[in-house]
């Protein structure tokens, strides 16, 4: 089972944070993102779209619910082929994107219905772990059967 150190970024408080990059074609861009079990999407920063060559003019604007409750407009690109990769795995991706603040410490969210989907996430908030393992629905390798 394959156990994550929860990081403190620029000393701060340690969060379940995992790196992925995001994927358009042959552009892509390196993201660290707050494992979040309760975002139902994955939700990633405006820029990011940006780095990708996304054009915003071609977007479907949304609305997504953040954790206070409260709206957050949201922009998709529905019809375009946008990709997750973790580790070695890399699959489809249905999430959104948002404005972030400037200088916030918001974090792009990875959610159950993109992120969760694929892997199995466990926390071990006592010590600052998560178990992220490749979900039973999706093929693996067959085990070496060399002893």
């Amino acid at each position: 089972m394959p156990w994550y150190d929860y990081p403190a970024l620029s000393g701060g408080q340690p969060l379940p944070l995992a790196a992925v990059r995001l994927w358009h074609g042959t552009r892509s861009v390196r993201v660290i993102e707050l494992v979040d079990s309760g975002a139902d999407f994955s939700l990633f920063n405006i820029t990011y779209a940006d780095e990708l060559g996304l054009d915003r003019a071609e977007a479907t604007a949304g609305e997504s619910v953040g954790a206070s409750g409260m709206p957050i407009p949201t922009l998709r690109w529905p019809a375009l082929s946008l990709e997750m990769q973790f580790e070695a795995e890399r699959f489809p991706v249905r999430g959104a994107f948002a404005a972030f603040p400037p200088g916030s410490d918001t974090f792009s969210l990875l959610g159950r219905r993109d992120f969760f989907q694929r892997f199995i996430v466990q926390f071990w908030d006592a010590a600052e772990l998560m178990n992220i393992d490749l979900s039973p629905d999706c093929p693996r390798p067959p085990l070496s059967s060399a002893v």
